[in-house]
């Protein structure tokens, strides 16, 4: 089909298409893309729907779409509608053009339609040269808007040259302004699902972290909760470690080699997607993973086919203790509301690890408190159950010495009865000596016996005074010693006690300390 589709109505007429079959045209372009754009739910469905219907109904033969990188500040190609030729075609992939820059990038700058007669003429279009060798010569390009800004563009081609009616380009223009209008309701759209989706993955790590019990239990819930909620393909934990990150915990997977060079990796501060992370103590994203030449999982990455990756902080008062990284296969960009949502994320990651951190020094130091207490209360156990034998000792000394006591009363009436018999037998002796004088030299013999039994009667007296005397000592000293007995007796019943009192309490602070470990 030829180029005079594009034309005015003077062409129109000489090639038999009124005036009217071309409003007729630029109608049924209209509600076409009117009806494809109300249908689509992405972007990129909506410009290959548009490129299609608007391609087939003015009769170009190719059509591209354009979207505006905001970093590199220049038009990337998106997708295309058509058949030009391979030469063309992969020119048309490879090109990028920045404002002003060839025809797209024509469009960008003046922020409407633009036309040209003959491609091969714009000198600064890297498409040009090829344009002339297969044959395509005029072209058109239209801006497309969000929020009043230019986001894209569309261009369609045809082989055959000629000007564009006015109400061609007008009719241009409205399907220019149908489809911002739609790419505008989509992104809202899209923005909305994705803050939907953002808040929903970011519930679900809190709730995955209010349960975890361990450090290691909630990094594994956080790695999955994170990586399948917001969509990623892999997902790994880095622990600082003597200097250095260091492989802790994986989640998901993106190839065996790709797993391989993570496990067996380390990256010092700034090396690497995580050192980045590390170093800046935020968040780092990159769109293709093997373009960093100081990664060692960059080449692999390139092999696996592992594109955009992102690395998040984890900080601890104030230090950062680990980094979590997660990796798409697929070429992707981060919003602003889902930069904030993971930054939210590995927020709550390091909230999760204090508190569990604490938790488990708090435990750890619990059941060493635990374990003094139990310790203590096995001393005083013991010293109770000495107390408990210095009391029987104390009972057993007190009956010895009362029985000592007893003992010294009955010598000392045996006392009592030697001395009686010691008195009679010196006053029997006294009264034998006054007979033997009497008697003469008849009683000197019997008068020599008196006078021994005398001595021997006084000696006994003397004798029994004596013991008399160490009996009575005997007994003083046994009653101090009984009432030193009681003393000590009431003194160790105060000491048992108090060590029962205090074993109570043990008892209790131990039961209570392990309710609040065990929670």
């Amino acid at each position: 089909m030829g180029f005079l589709r594009w034309g005015g109505s003077a062409d129109a007429a000489a090639s038999g298409v009124t005036a009217v079959d071309e409003a007729r045209a630029n109608v049924a372009a209209i509600l076409a893309v009117i009806s494809a754009v109300s249908d689509a739910s992405s972007s990129e469905e909506a410009a290959e729907i548009v490129l299609e219907r608007v391609r087939e109904h003015f009769g170009w033969v190719y059509g591209s779409y354009w979207r505006v990188d905001p970093e590199a500040k220049v038009l990337r190609f998106v997708t295309e509608s058509g058949a030009a030729t391979e030469e063309f075609r992969n020119v048309t992939l490879q090109a990028t053009f920045a404002e002003g820059v060839g025809l797209s990038g024509r469009a960008w700058r003046s922020r409407d339609l633009v036309f040209v007669p003959d491609l091969g003429a714009l000198s600064d279009c890297v498409r040009a040269p090829v344009a002339q060798r297969v044959g395509i010569r005029s072209g058109v390009c239209f801006p497309l808007f969000e929020a009043g800004n230019v986001v894209g563009t569309m261009d369609f081609f045809s082989n055959s040259a000629s000007e564009l009616s006015g109400d061609r380009k007008e009719t241009l223009r409205a399907v220019g302004m149908l489809v911002s209008q739609s790419l505008e309701r989509i992104a809202e759209a899209e923005r909305q699902a994705e803050a939907a989706l953002d808040l929903s993955a970011v519930n679900t790590v809190l709730r995955e972290l209010a349960i975890a019990t361990t450090e290691e239990d909630g990094i594994r819930q956080a790695l999955d909760a994170i990586r399948q909620g917001f969509g990623w393909q892999y997902g790994s934990y880095w622990k600082v470690v003597d200097g250095e990150l260091r492989f802790v915990q994986e989640s998901g997977s993106a190839g065996e080699e790709f797993r391989q060079v993570t496990r067996s990796a380390s990256f010092k501060e700034g090396v690497g997607l995580a050192g980045r992370a590390w170093k800046a103590r935020d968040l780092v994203f990159v769109p293709d993973l093997s373009a960093l030449s100081d990664c060692v999982r960059a080449p692999a990455a390139g092999r696996a086919g592992v594109k955009a990756g992102v690395c998040l902080p984890l900080i601890v008062h104030g230090r950062v203790i680990g980094t979590m990284d997660f990796f798409s296969t697929r070429a992707m960009k981060l919003s602003d509301s889902r930069q904030a949502a993971l930054r939210n994320t590995a927020q709550l990651m390091s909230q999760a690890l204090q508190r569990l951190g604490e938790s488990n020094r708090m435990s750890s130091a619990g059941t060493e408190l635990v374990a003094s207490i139990e310790e203590v209360e096995r001393n005083v156990m013991k010293a109770t159950e000495v107390a408990n034998e210095a009391q029987a000792l104390t009972q057993k000394a007190n009956e010895a010495v009362n029985r000592l006591a007893r003992s010294s009363d009955e010598i000392g009436k045996v006392i009592k009865v030697i001395s009686a018999i010691a008195e009679q037998t010196n006053l029997l002796a006294l009264n034998a000596t006054i007979e033997a004088a009497r008697a003469g030299s008849a009683g000197k013999g019997f008068a020599v016996v008196a006078s021994e039994v005398k001595d021997l009667a006084q000696g006994t007296g003397r004798a029994t005074d004596d013991v008399t005397k160490l009996i009575d000592t005997i007994q003083g000293d046994a009653t101090s010693v009984v009432d030193v007995l009681a003393a000590i007796g009431s003194i160790v019943d105060r000491i048992n006690e108090t060590q029962q009192m205090i074993g109570g309490v043990l008892t209790e602070q131990a039961a209570t300390t392990r309710q609040i470990v065990n929670g």
